[in-house]
């Protein structure tokens, strides 16, 4: 899975709770409502649920602008922490996100509780990151070296693994270039799942373009091996004999 990317695993947020912003804490939530008792007598402060949740959900959308990340996404709520109780104090939490946050897979994010500085206790909270992108699928099952049509093809909004640079966009991408594996009705169309038709079968011959001093010559040869355009391969100077790796041109054209 591609993911997205930070330098380090490291703290990203320090907040107060009688000061999370936008989360509708004024003052310390007290333990009157909950009745007398001694853990509410030692541990009057109330951390809720959803308040942890809210504060990892904000981490993962600051990572997330921070990487340039503008597909439609969401963040689904796998799993939030207990609620937390804590003795009376000035309370901090610190956020942690992994290096990594995988498109698609559980994410854990950590987060650290102090009262009055110190670490107070530790908990974790788990989303996962689901991103959508207009992307190409395949319509019918496609075998090797079957040429895409414009039929083969079409365009979707489907829940995407990597970055936006490793799927096609366009019908026109495709058109003319062949399946690197068996592709099965209804895939999502990956650049790493089609790559360019043999252009040039052994024992082709072909012309050798050389660049000599800023000027191109050009020799007769013979393949040695097939190759896709822009691929390298083994061919023969017909003339000197010489075995040379040349790029494939065309299908009468490579270049050393």
């Amino acid at each position: 899975m591609t993911a997205l990317l930070s330098g380090a695993f490291m703290a990203l947020v320090l907040l107060a709770v009688t000061g999370f912003p936008g989360l509708g804490w004024s003052e310390p939530m007290k333990a009157e409502a909950y009745g007398p008792g001694l853990q509410a007598d030692s541990f009057p402060q109330l951390i809720p649920s959803e308040q942890f949740a809210a504060l990892a959900a904000e981490k993962l959308e600051e990572r997330l602008s921070s990487i340039g990340e503008n597909r439609r996404h969401e963040l689904k709520l796998l799993r939030s922490p207990q609620p937390m109780r804590l003795p009376e104090g000035e309370v901090t939490c610190e956020v942690q996100l992994p290096k990594i946050v995988s498109y698609g897979l559980s994410t854990p994010v950590n987060m650290l509780v102090y009262v009055n500085g110190k670490l107070f206790r530790r908990t974790v909270c788990y989303y996962k990151v689901l991103v959508y992108e207009q992307v190409l699928l395949v319509t019918r099952d496609l075998g090797l070296e079957q040429p895409f049509t414009a039929a083969d093809v079409r365009a979707e909004e489907r829940e995407v693994e990597a970055s936006s640079a490793a799927y096609f966009h366009s019908i026109d991408e495709v058109i003319g270039k062949v399946p690197a594996r068996v592709l099965k009705a209804g895939q999502v169309l990956r650049r790493n799942m089609v790559q360019m038709p043999v252009a040039v079968e052994v024992g082709t011959p072909v012309d050798i373009l050389v660049d000599v001093n800023g000027i191109q010559v050009k020799a007769e040869g013979i393949a040695l091996q097939k190759g896709r355009i822009g691929a390298y391969i083994k061919v023969k100077n017909a003339r000197s004999g010489k075995f040379l790796r040349a790029k494939v041109i065309d299908a009468h054209t490579v270049q050393i």
